[in-house]
């Protein structure tokens, strides 16, 4: 696949430099802008915003502090034409899509299609920074409402983007439907990893990728470093098997915390729930997920229906429209005063947002709490730490953490350059590049640092 020709392709960085999240890599290929992810930075947010008291509200507040890249005519209150061709999504997590928001909407936002599943899931039973700003609707009146251009990018197949060429594949990461990059251009092969792991339940995707990224003699990789430092080494079926110590010999309520986006381990919890003689109840908001994966991406993940499953909503006034899709669907929606009835037969996924019904759900003597989760990439995840530990303490409740990351470990990092073996490795994503590039230095394999906003030729 791999072309001739002039040195026509530049790589500009954007985001994930020196910081884990927040990826935008601005492709130029002749007179072709193609941005590979356009992912939230939560870290930079941070550092000027305290949601949900100052919240930035319109684009220019995130244009002014140079946490969006500035592009005449790409945002939405912009009147210039936009000078970018398509947005390229990688997987579904917010520090990789969620400044789409902020696109106009005639410039084409290429994924697949578990991808967009899970975005208009998020949408749909989310809350914008505003109407203005909101990638998709979901009302009683007006029914499904897309504001963004998707475009389909079929995995395994390769997509025409102007004079690029994208193919994704597959990979093993904590959210399904996560894919890296083939990507075809006027001057070679770039080879985009997104977020990548090699110790979860599809590991044998991530292997694949390698495989076909290797055979293509790339002229560039571009990879991820998360776990360049601080690495928990632990593998999916270790969470399993933690969990089911754990459940084993626990006769009360178990409730569990972890990213709603995460299937694997949702099934993870719902093994051990059902080899103890357990029954899960999951949120309405991870529900909805599943129920909007099987329809829009005819995803078969967890039965709703299984009789050991229940559906547990908040206590509310009036239910949203997502929540009436789940309660006219489904006949095991249970409020949390049911719950506390059988709570010593449950494992209860929660959040921290979920703490105001611990009132009704009164957990007794010996519940435990599992703590399942790492990098922030949703805002479920952005809590204080010590307010969940406040509510624990108040109810008498003991913590364990039991995780695997979504993430390689810096050995399997390593492998995976030596074994790809591009002309040039980029070092993204990851709060220590130098470090990372000291790590890997002894490959012999030209090594960049991208500094954000600088141009690099391919």
């Amino acid at each position: 696949m791999c072309q001739e020709g002039l040195r026509l392709v530049d790589l500009i960085f954007h985001g994930g430099v020196g910081e884990i999240g927040g990826n935008k890599i601005l492709l130029k290929d002749g007179d072709t802008r193609v941005f590979i992810d356009f992912g939230k930075n939560f870290e930079k947010e941070r550092l000027f915003f305290d949601q949900p008291y100052l919240a930035p509200r319109e684009e220019k507040h995130l244009l002014s502090l140079g946490i969006l890249p500035d592009m005449p005519g790409l945002y939405r209150k912009e009147e210039a034409t936009p000078n970018v061709d398509a947005i390229s999504l990688s997987h579904a997590h917010m520090d990789h899509t969620d400044y789409i928001r902020y696109v106009k909407s005639d410039v084409p936002v290429y994924c697949n299609e578990i991808t967009f599943a899970m975005i208009m899931a998020k949408e749909f039973s989310g809350k914008a920074p505003s109407d203005e700003y909101t990638i998709a609707k979901l009302t009683k009146r007006e029914g499904e409402q897309v504001f963004q251009n998707f475009k389909p990018l079929p995995t395994a197949k390769w997509t025409k983007i102007d004079s690029v060429k994208v193919q994704p594949i597959e990979v093993d990461h904590s959210v399904l439907g996560a894919c890296g990059f083939l990507i075809d251009t006027s001057d070679g092969c770039i080879v985009y990893t997104g977020d990548f792991r090699m110790h979860g339940s599809r590991k044998k995707m991530s292997a694949e990728f390698i495989e076909k990224a290797k055979e293509l003699k790339p002229e560039a990789l571009i990879i991820e470093g998360t776990n360049i430092v601080g690495a928990g080494v632990a593998t999916e079926q270790e969470v399993l098997q933690k969990t089911n110590d754990l459940i084993s010999e626990t006769a009360h309520l178990t409730m569990a915390n972890f990213s709603t986006t995460d299937i694997d381990r949702l099934q993870t919890f719902f093994s051990s729930a059902k080899k103890y003689g357990k029954k899960i109840a999951i949120s309405m908001k991870q529900a909805f997920l599943i129920h909007t994966l099987k329809s829009k991406a005819k995803l078969n993940t967890v039965d709703l229906k299984d009789p050991d499953i229940y559906i547990f909503m908040r206590e509310k006034k009036r239910p949203s429209e997502y929540e009436n899709q789940i309660i006219s669907n489904y006949p095991n929606v249970k409020e949390c005063q049911e719950l506390s009835k059988i709570q010593d037969d449950l494992i209860l996924v929660t959040s921290f947002f979920d703490m105001n019904e611990m009132c009704e759900l009164k957990p007794g003597t010996g519940t435990k709490f599992i703590l399942s989760n790492s990098e922030p990439y949703n805002e479920e995840m952005e809590i204080d730490h010590q307010k969940l530990l406040n509510w624990l303490e108040h109810y008498g409740i003991p913590l364990y953490y039991i995780h695997a990351s979504g993430h390689a470990f810096p050995h399997q990092l390593k492998n995976t350059i030596a074994k790809i073996a591009p002309n040039k490795v980029f070092l993204i994503h990851t709060e220590r590049p130098k470090l990372y590039a000291k790590y890997v230095k002894d490959l012999g394999i030209e090594t960049h640092c991208p500094q954000l906003g600088q141009r690099y030729s391919l």
